[in-house]
């Protein structure tokens, strides 16, 4: 339960190098602790030395004191060096009272050089191998040469055989089961960065994505604005340097105050489209006569048209319907549509602005007489970029109200097409399926 407890890493610590640290300790230490105790056990069982059981038995109490002193207190690495020496103190007597170089002893150098190889870093690593290495040759030496004397109590081969055999065994089960874990934790953390990875890249796509939205928001307002208020800004610099004459400011006064409500019109749209896409939240859907937002689109548009002196000529089809619409949306599109028809047609010319109503679909015309769209550019209408292009009378378009028409039109079931009926003729429709 320790051991599973041990490799569960939670995201607010996988990258803490330091915790991950100070968790592969303890695990490593409270397996030593069992690791000793079985040894001890085993000792007694087969008839080894008591003094060397015992004090395997004794000695590993020290590792689990020192599992929950860590845990609670810290100083991991700290904690190992202390331990690595006990570890030491098991091994000499183990030497003694074991059978020396006979014994198992040789199987505690490796074990002890698996454990300051993964739980120490930096020069205390190199310290400790050296270290262990000189008392391991300084045993075996003194042993070899009589200047150690050791306690033998092998009394058949099978003894001997069944010694090594258990200490292989348990040693072999804790270092497979240590290297396991090491493994498994560096997966296990591996995994979690690169989960996390995963959603800081989806994160920053999202981040993009909402730039990108409001970019395409702030272009919108931007571009359904600019001509609204540079009409207003036109007419109210010609009235301060009293370009008008007195009667005629009467009537100035009045389409300044049409402009105004038409250009509240047109911002409260667009505003309510913008928040929508912002706040990700569904269309406000009303009931609506198409005939009626048809003849608001006119109005809305006329101050623009009449300043090129042109026409916009409504025609209807069919009888009036009340549909459930996304008003917001609709207008900003026609907008958009009946302010091209103005900047790409000559002056004095007329616009047709077409309703056909079936119990099929619905669809509106925008018409205007001019040079077509070459089937090159018409390729690239749809696409979002920024492109500059100039009306009749100089005015600079920016390329983007179509695309953004289109990716509104899409979002609410609309559809939006350009078509060349005759010669010279543009035609740009909204088309909704109503069946």
């Amino acid at each position: 339960m320790l051991l599973t407890k041990g490799l569960m890493l939670s995201e607010e610590n996988v990258t803490d190098l330091n915790y991950i640290h100070k968790k592969i300790i303890l695990i490593f230490i409270l397996t030593t602790f069992v690791l000793l105790l079985l040894l001890g056990f085993t000792d007694l069982i087969l008839g080894m030395s008591p003094i060397i059981a015992y004090i395997k038995i004794g000695l590993s109490f020290p590792f689990l004191a020192g599992y929950f002193l860590i845990r609670k207190y810290g100083k991991a690495e700290l904690g190992v060096h202390v331990l690595l020496v006990v570890g030491h103190v098991v091994v000499f007597f183990n030497f003694l009272y074991n059978d020396g170089v006979n014994g198992p002893t040789i199987y505690a150098f490796f074990l002890l050089l698996v454990v300051y190889s993964l739980l120490l870093v930096g020069k205390s690593k190199v310290i400790w191998f050296v270290s262990s290495m000189t008392m391991f040759l300084l045993m075996f030496w003194a042993e070899t040469y009589g200047y150690l004397k050791v306690q033998y109590f092998y009394t058949s081969r099978e003894s001997q055989f069944l010694d090594h055999l258990t200490t292989i065994l348990w040693i072999s089960i804790f270092m497979f089961g240590v290297l396991n874990f090491f493994i498994k934790s560096y997966q296990n953390q591996n995994k979690l960065l690169n989960s996390i990875k995963q959603r800081q890249d989806e994160m920053l796509l999202e981040v993009k994505m909402l730039n990108d939205q409001k970019n395409r928001l702030i272009a919108l307002l931007s571009h359904d604005l600019k001509n609204p208020i540079g009409m207003l800004h036109s007419t109210l610099d010609l009235v301060d340097k009293d370009a008008f004459e007195p009667g005629e400011l009467e009537f100035i006064l009045q389409n300044l105050r049409q402009q105004s409500f038409h250009l509240n019109k047109l911002l409260n749209n667009t505003l309510t489209w913008v928040m929508t896409e912002l706040e990700d939240r569904p269309n406000e859907i009303h009931q609506i006569s198409l005939a009626e937002i048809t003849w608001e689109m006119k109005d809305m548009m006329m101050l623009q048209a009449q300043e090129k002196g042109q026409e916009i000529e409504v025609t209807i089809t069919g009888e009036d319907r009340i549909l459930a619409l996304e008003p917001s949306e609709v207008k900003i599109i026609l907008k958009n549509m009946l302010d091209n028809a103005i900047k790409f047609s000559a002056v004095e010319s007329t616009i047709f602005f077409r309703l056909i109503i079936s119990t099929t679909y619905i669809k509106w015309d925008v018409i205007n007489f001019g040079p077509t769209i070459s089937q090159k550019d018409q390729r690239d209408l749809f696409i979002f970029r920024a492109r500059a292009s100039y009306g009749t009378k100089k005015e600079k378009g920016t390329g983007i109200g179509l695309p953004l028409c289109m990716r509104i039109a899409e979002k609410i079931g609309f559809e939006i097409k350009y078509t060349i009926p005759q010669s010279n003729e543009n035609c740009f429709s909204l088309i909704k399926s109503l069946s």
